[in-house]
């Protein structure tokens, strides 16, 4: 069973914590403890996102961080969670600034676009328009 759990239930220390040595690597860390989900399998937090809004109807998948933990065979189902939980929160667009070939890689197996963002047009955007037909199996 998968649950999308947002940060803020928890005290932010968890969320460091959870990020490890990798926190002191994350800019703007109240916005990831304000608009994170932490993904949980059966139970154990395996992996975190943020959602931050970007802009009208529009969000911005800001991190996407995966412990050893995260099943590699739930790669692809779980940008379904993600974009249903931005349907949720009212967004109708997801952007991702690319940092490197390997998540541009994800990027276009997920569906992203690579688009020039007229906000920030130094950096390399992705962006998904977003449409869920069907339900979101978590069970897995």
């Amino acid at each position: 069973m998968v649950e999308i759990v947002p940060a803020k239930h928890d005290r932010l220390a968890k969320l460091e914590s959870f990020f490890g040595q990798h926190w002191q690597k994350q800019d703007r860390k109240d916005e990831l403890y304000q608009y994170g989900r932490y993904i949980k399998v059966k139970g154990t937090s395996c992996g975190f996102f943020a959602l931050v809004p970007f802009g009208e109807k529009e969000g911005q998948l800001r991190t996407l961080y995966l412990t050893e933990a995260f099943n590699p065979g739930l790669i692809m189902v779980m940008i379904d969670w993600i974009k249903e939980d931005a349907q949720k929160n009212g967004y109708s667009r997801l952007w991702v600034e690319s940092k490197d070939q390997n998540r541009e890689t994800l990027f276009k197996t997920w569906g992203f676009e690579k688009q020039a963002n007229p906000q920030d047009q130094q950096k390399k955007w992705w962006t998904l328009k977003l449409e869920l037909s069907t339900t979101v199996d978590k069970s897995c």
